[in-house]
């Protein structure tokens, strides 16, 4: 073989999975659809300052800036059974309660820390986040008062900070 056909070979080899890999992007051909519950979010949020190194690596908060009520008790208590439910990877997850002001009755809820933000994110009003240790928020989840949809809802939770945790190269 010449030098200039193992050339021209060379170059079409390189060449042809990219034009295959650029038109069947453009076709549409390649699904772009995600494997995680939750949503992302499309801008940065930086809801809680860095943790320490030796802190929990993710947390779970819930974020209320208004009184809490019925869909407030059912998130709190996914939380508490989601934490509950982790078993040793507990010491990775810090479940938050992240609101205006102080919440009476938080104590029914032992895993879950409350915090006092007095201009919290309303963007994030009613809906449990998964932040990282720097303190930007990842992923986002609506809260239902329904127990069935909260359900589901920690199900989608508990994958998603799972799959977190598995792929975390910092974490413990």
């Amino acid at each position: 073989m010449t030098s200039r056909k193992f050339f021209a070979l060379f170059i079409g080899c390189a060449l042809v999975p990219l034009v295959a890999a650029k038109a069947s992007l453009e076709m549409g051909l390649f699904s772009q659809t995600s494997v995680n519950k939750g949503e992302w979010l499309e801008h940065e949020i930086q809801l809680l300052p860095a943790a320490s190194p030796m802190a929990a690596h993710w947390r779970l908060v819930y974020v209320r800036t208004s009184d809490c009520n019925h869909e407030c008790d059912q998130a709190l208590h996914a939380m508490q059974q989601l934490y509950t439910g982790l078993g040793r990877k507990q010491l990775n997850i810090e479940p938050l309660f992240l609101s205006a002001k102080e919440m009476p009755g938080l104590n029914q809820f032992p895993a879950i820390n409350a915090l006092v933000d007095t201009q919290p994110q309303i963007e994030l009003d009613n809906q449990i986040v998964i932040v990282n240790q720097r303190g930007l928020v990842l992923l986002r989840y609506p809260v239902s008062g329904d127990g069935e949809q909260m359900k589901n809802v920690a199900k989608d939770i508990r994958t998603d900070l799972l799959r977190l945790m598995n792929y975390d190269r910092n974490g413990v």
